[in-house]
C-alpha cells in the first residue's frame, strides 16, 4: 500500500481512538515523555556515579546522588505503571468498543453482501481488527524510541562518526529485513484467515454444537470428523513452522550483526581509553549510549514492521466499515394499507446467471391469507426473503400500500412484518426473553395458551424464567422441535406485525402436529396478511389463496377449490400427500 495510505490510516486509526476512548490519547503523551526520560537517565547517571568516584567525593555527597537517581527512578517507574494501568483499561474498553461496532455494521448489512466464502474471510480478517489496541501500543512504542533516538544522538554524535555510520549500517539491514518480513505477511494473512474460519467451524462443530455432537456419536464419525480437525491443524502448523524458520533465520542474521557492531563500538572506545581522549566514566556513557540507541533503533524498525502487520487488520475494519449498503432514495413512512404486489419481478442471486424467480406478478390483498407451495427449488423461500428486503428484485418491484418497499424505512418496513422462517433461531435465554426480544411486556398468559406451550411453562420450575439449554443456567431446558417452532410462533405474534410470514414453520411435525398449529395459528392471526410456505398441503385448506410455484413461475393461483377444479399440479400433488396420510394415519 502506498505510504498515503499508511499515514490515513492512522489518522483514521487516531480519529477512532478520540471518538470512542479520548482518555487514552490524553495519558499517551506523558507515558511517551516518561518512557524516554528513563532511557536517558540509564545512560547518563552512570557516568555522573562514576565521575564522583574517581574525583574522590565524600561519601554523602555519593549516596545522595545515588538517592536521587532512586528516588527519579522510583517515580517514573510509580507514575509509568500507573499511566499503563489506565491505558490498559482504557484499551480494553476501546476494542469492546471495536467489537460491537464490527457486530452492528455486520447486522446492518444486506444478507447478500454476507453469504459467501470472500465475505466470511473478510469478516474474519476485520475481527481481528481488535489488535487496533496493540497498533496503538505500537505507536507508542515507536514515538517513545523516536524520542529516546534524538536524545541519544545528541549525546554520540560529540565523540566519533564512526558509531553513527556503523549504528546506521546495521538500521539499514533490519530495515531491509523487516521489509522483506512484511511483504511476505501480507501475501500470508489471507491464507491464515481462510484457515481460520474453517478451523473455528470445526473446533465449534467437534466440541461446542450439542446438534453436531448427536450426529457425530450416533454416526460414529469420531474419527473421520476428527481427522478433518488434524488435516486443519496441520496445515495451520505448515503455515506457521514456514513462518517460523524465516523469521529464525532473519533473527540470527540480525543477532550477528548486532554482536559485529559491538566489538566495534568497544573496539573504538577502548582504543580512546587507552588515548586518553575519554575517561571510564564517559567509555561507560558512550557505550551505554551507543548499545541503547542500537536497541532502539533495531526496537523501532521492528515496531514499524509489526505496525504495518497491525495496520493491515486495520484496513480490513476500516473497509468494513465502507462496506456499501443499498441505498434509498428517501424513507417514506409505512402505509396503512398492506397490500403486497409484485410487480414484473425477476430475480438471480448475485454472481449467478440463472433466475430463481422469473416474471412473477400477483397481488396478496391486506388481510389475505396465501399458502406458497410447490417442490424443492422452485422459488419459494426466495419469493419470502424478497419479501422480507434481504434482497432486492433484479428485475421489477415489489410495494406495500403501493409504496416500492426499499423506499420505506428499516424501522417502519420492520415494523411490518413478522416471520418465523424453516431454520428459525431461539436464544439460549428465558422463554421471556425469546417472546419479548427486548419488548415492553404485556400478558404472556394466553399468548402461550394460544400457541399450545401453557402447559410446558406450568412445569417448568422457572415457568417463563426458565432458560433455554444449560449454556447460561444448569436448570435450563431443551425444547422439542415442536415447542421450539411454537416458542418462535409466539415471538412473531407478539410482535403484532399485520404481514405474518411463516417459512416451513411445521416441517418438524406429523401432519395432525401441523393441523393443530395452523389451526391455532389461524385463530391468533385473524386481519392479518399471512403468507405460508409448506411442501405438505395440509395448510392450503385454511388459506383464501395458493400460488403454485415451479421452476420459478407462480405455475397455478386460486383457492383450494378452483385448483382442484383445474385437476393440474396442485390436484395431483393435493391427492397423493392425502393419500400418504390417511396410509399413516
Amino acid at each position: 500500500m502506498k505510504k498515503s495510505g499508511k499515514w490515513s490510516e492512522t489518522r483514521s486509526v487516531l480519529r477512532l481512538l478520540w471518538t470512542c476512548e479520548p482518555r487514552y490519547l490524553l495519558t499517551f503523551i506523558p507515558q511517551v515523555l516518561l518512557s524516554s526520560l528513563f532511557d536517558v537517565l540509564l545512560v547518563y547517571f552512570p557516568k555522573l556515579f562514576i565521575e564522583q568516584l574517581e574525583s574522590g567525593k565524600a561519601y554523602s555527597d555519593i549516596a545522595l546522588a545515588i538517592g536521587l537517581y532512586i528516588a527519579v527512578t522510583f517515580a517514573i517507574r510509580t507514575l509509568g505503571a500507573w499511566l499503563g494501568s489506565k491505558n490498559a483499561l482504557y484499551m480494553e474498553r476501546f476494542s469492546r468498543s471495536i467489537q460491537m461496532q464490527a457486530g452492528k455494521i455486520t447486522m446492518a448489512l444486506p444478507l447478500s453482501d454476507m453469504e459467501g466464502a470472500k465475505f466470511s474471510d473478510k469478516l474474519a480478517m476485520a475481527n481481528n481488527a481488535t489488535g487496533i489496541a496493540d497498533a496503538l501500543d505500537i505507536l507508542r512504542r515507536i514515538f517513545s524510541n523516536a524520542l529516546t533516538i534524538l536524545s541519544l544522538s545528541v549525546i554520540v554524535t560529540r565523540l566519533d562518526a564512526v558509531f553513527i555510520l556503523t549504528v546506521s549500517a546495521v538500521l539499514g539491514l533490519k530495515v531491509w529485513f523487516v521489509w522483506l518480513t512484511y511483504r511476505y505477511r501480507e501475501k500470508r494473512r489471507k491464507a491464515y484467515a481462510a484457515n481460520n474460519r474453517k478451523g473455528n467451524y470445526l473446533d465449534g462443530m467437534a466440541y461446542f454444537n450439542p446438534g453436531a455432537a448427536k450426529e457425530i456419536r450416533i454416526n460414529k464419525i469420531e474419527p473421520w470428523f476428527m481427522s478433518k480437525v488434524t488435516d486443519f491443524r496441520e496445515e495451520m502448523l505448515g503455515l506457521q513452522y514456514g513462518d517460523f524458520g524465516r523469521n529464525t533465520l532473519f533473527e540470527c542474521i540480525s543477532a550477528v550483526i548486532m554482536a559485529v557492531q559491538s566489538f566495534v563500538i568497544l573496539y573504538v572506545l577502548s582504543g580512546k581509553v587507552f588515548a586518553g581522549t575519554i575517561g571510564i566514566a564517559d567509555f561507560t556513557m558512550f557505550f551505554s549510549a551507543v548499545t541503547k540507541l542500537s536497541v532502539a533503533l533495531s526496537a523501532i524498525v521492528s515496531d514499524i514492521g509489526e505496525y504495518n502487520r497491525k495496520r493491515l487488520y486495520v484496513s480490513d475494519f476500516l473497509s468494513l466499515r465502507k462496506q456499501e449498503t443499498p441505498t434509498r432514495t428517501k424513507d417514506t413512512p409505512a402505509p396503512g394499507q398492506t397490500d403486497i404486489v409484485f410487480e414484473n419481478v425477476s430475480f438471480r442471486y448475485p454472481n449467478t446467471e440463472t433466475f430463481v424467480l422469473k416474471n412473477i406478478n400477483i397481488r396478496i390483498p391486506t388481510g389475505e391469507t396465501l399458502s406458497v407451495v410447490g417442490k424443492n427449488g422452485a422459488g419459494k423461500s426466495t419469493f419470502i426473503k424478497l419479501i422480507c428486503r434481504f434482497y432486492r428484485p433484479t428485475e421489477g418491484r415489489i410495494t406495500v400500500g403501493g409504496v416500492d418497499i426499499h423506499e420505506i424505512g428499516d424501522a417502519e418496513y420492520n415494523a411490518l412484518i413478522s416471520a418465523v422462517f424453516q431454520d428459525y433461531q431461539n436464544f439460549s435465554l428465558t422463554l421471556r426473553e425469546n417472546v419479548l426480544l427486548g419488548k415492553q411486556e404485556e400478558d404472556l398468559a394466553g399468548l402461550m395458551e394460544d400457541v399450545g406451550l401453557s402447559d410446558l411453562v406450568s412445569r417448568l420450575p422457572n415457568g417463563m424464567d426458565t432458560y433455554l439449554l444449560r449454556r447460561f443456567d444448569s436448570d435450563g431446558v431443551e425444547l422439542s422441535g415442536g415447542e421450539g417452532q411454537k416458542l418462535a410462533i409466539a415471538r412473531a405474534v407478539y410482535k403484532n406485525a399485520p404481514i405474518l410470514i411463516l417459512d416451513e414453520p411445521t416441517a418438524a411435525l406429523d401432519p395432525k402436529a401441523e393441523s393443530e398449529i395452523y389451526e391455532r395459528y389461524f385463530n391468533i392471526a385473524k386481519n392479518k396478511t399471512t403468507i405460508f410456505i409448506s411442501h405438505r398441503l395440509a395448510s392450503t385448506t385454511f388459506t383464501d389463496k395458493i400460488a403454485l410455484f415451479d421452476n420459478g413461475e407462480i405455475l397455478e393461483y386460486g383457492t383450494h377449490e378452483e385448483l382442484m377444479r383445474q385437476n393440474a399440479m396442485y390436484a395431483t400433488l393435493f391427492r397423493i400427500q392425502s393419500s400418504a396420510y390417511q396410509v399413516n394415519s
